[in-house]
């Protein structure tokens, strides 16, 4: 009966992974009525239910199945893993604790259980599962890059470096391994990966996710090093790999955006009702790479400041909350947006949140997308304060072209449609500084590592906060850094990347007389 029971268990496996739903459902209803007491069919029958989008039915599975076997780590983890979708955080931590109790060495449970701590925003808590399992499989390629990824964010430097030499051992072409191993440091004439990027580069010709990693690692050593115009080449091949690899529409997504700006008109504010008067969230917005994650760093450094990090709840919810309206009005179109219960919004968005933001009066929300919403931000939290992070027009779409984002930012791999979002962008601030005057601070990147304390007090003061001197040495702070600027971030303000893109500028050439024909660039 035991193998009869697993054999079924492997068919609805694959029913599942072929997403035959109502197949895997009809299964799960058969294996339910024979078995009702197995928690292995209360954990498929879970997926299943969550398959077909009903959480709450998965979650009565796990909880059932977790009842049926107290000490089977799974459905702790799955219950968890759920959870902190629904953004049910407290919840998933209990289900953590209760999973950590009872966790064997196998290679899911430790990283399941690792990249939970990671959502929560504590790779330190995720690091010794990390490790225990990397004691056990030292040469399991997943263990060894989460391992990696976790020391890179904790500044473990060096084990993080023979941790993603080891995996690289293994998997030459591992995307993220190669591209993490650039990142890890500056580097030098006598310390770089160049001839071992070409050549990687030389054997991934056939996959394009692998050309891209290796093309920006390479790109990345050489300009370290100095070498600006292969650097360009290097990246241009990289994005134009990664850009092969996304089905995007550049301009459906700016046609959205400019919906917004078409309904959120002045008269559109002045008819909203009132929303959450909670004053704790501070929204950091902005184009990547502007030094939004620098504010975050100092500010989050002040005694009455936490940090959430690049929170996406409050686009999640707001769209659920659109979506709901629509359903029970029956109606669609973007005007509906600024019809649902603003007062509603903001107050399950600032609880959210603050499962999060465990300490500090207020938090910081640092998505820096969230410059699309400045205006729904305003009308479900009038009180928070909204800071908008400015660079030079040309040195913010190179350090965007530059980056490998993994996932993010499907504009950036593209000059024209980086060219397109960036206009687009400086449209959406002008409109949003246009009907809500006086409630968005810019602060410009380029002052701010020039002058410091005078941009800084600027910003606590805009915040309602103190001055407290000690966030000036925000990079002597040993806290985890987890994004792209991790490695900027953890050096004191300076001043080099200020006109970076000259370095390139015949490579920039198109972009440059774009931004210049719009009143952007000299």
């Amino acid at each position: 009966m035991t193998q009869t029971l697993e054999g079924l268990l492997n068919t609805g496996a694959q029913l599942l992974q072929a997403r035959r739903l109502p197949d895997a459902l009809a299964l799960g209803r058969d294996l339910l009525a024979r078995f009702p007491g197995n928690a292995q069919v209360r954990l498929f029958v879970a997926d299943v239910a969550d398959a077909n989008g009903d959480r709450a039915t998965a979650l009565s599975h796990l909880e059932a199945a977790s009842r049926a076997e107290p000490h089977w780590a799974p459905p702790q983890l799955r219950r968890a893993d759920l959870l902190m979708a629904m953004r049910h955080r407290r919840e998933a931590l209990e289900a953590m604790r209760a999973a950590s109790g009872c966790m064997t060495d196998d290679p899911w449970q430790l990283r399941t259980l690792a990249r939970l701590h990671s959502e929560s925003l504590d790779p330190a808590a995720a690091l010794p599962w990390l490790q225990r399992g990397h004691a056990r499989f030292p040469q399991h390629p997943s263990l060894l890059f989460d391992l990696a990824v976790a020391e890179f964010q904790l500044n473990r430097v060096d084990d993080a470096e023979r941790h993603v030499e080891a995996l690289l051992a293994i998997e030459p072409l591992r995307p993220g391994a190669m591209h993490l191993r650039s990142m890890l440091r500056t580097q030098t004439r006598d310390r770089n990966h160049v001839a071992d990027l070409e050549a990687r580069l030389t054997r991934a010709s056939h996959d394009a996710r692998a050309v891209a990693a290796a093309g920006y690692a390479l790109a990345k050593e050489l300009e370290d090093l100095g070498r600006y115009d292969e650097s360009f080449a290097a990246l241009q091949r990289g994005a134009r790999a990664y850009r092969s690899t996304l089905t995007y529409d550049s301009q459906a997504e700016l046609a959205a955006h400019a919906e917004i700006r078409d309904v959120f008109t002045p008269a559109a504010v002045a008819g909203l009702g009132a929303g959450c008067s909670d004053p704790a969230p501070i929204f950091i917005v902005g184009m990547p790479r502007t030094g939004t994650t620098l504010v975050e760093r100092i500010l989050g450094s002040h005694s009455q400041v936490t940090s959430v990090g690049e929170l996406t709840d409050f686009p999640e919810l707001f769209g659920e909350a659109v979506a709901a309206y629509q359903e029970t009005t029956r109606r669609t179109g973007t005007g509906t947006s600024l019809e649902i219960d603003f007062r509603a919004l903001g107050e399950r968005y600032v609880a959210s949140a603050r499962q999060l933001a465990t300490n500090g009066a207020l938090f910081i929300d640092k998505l820096p997308y969230n410059f699309l919403y400045c205006g729904y931000i305003h009308a479900a939290l009038p009180k928070a304060k909204i800071i908008h992070l400015t660079r030079d027009p040309m040195d913010t779409c190179y350090a965007v072209y530059k980056t490998l984002f993994f996932g993010a930012y499907a504009f950036s791999y593209d000059i024209e449609e980086l060219a397109d979002y960036y206009l687009g962008y400086r449209k959406h601030m002008a409109h949003w500084n246009a009907v809500l005057p006086g409630r968005i601070l810019d602060v410009s990147y380029e002052a701010l590592v020039r002058e410091p304390e005078a941009q800084v007090r600027r910003v606590l003061e805009w915040c309602g906060l103190p001055w407290e001197a000690s966030v000036l040495d925000y990079h002597r702070h040993d806290r985890p850094a987890m994004t792209a600027s991790a490695a900027q971030v953890r050096k004191p303000p300076y001043t080099e990347s200020i006109g970076a893109w000259r370095r390139v500028e015949s490579g920039l050439g198109r972009l440059h007389a774009r931004l210049t024909a719009a009143g952007f660039a000299s």
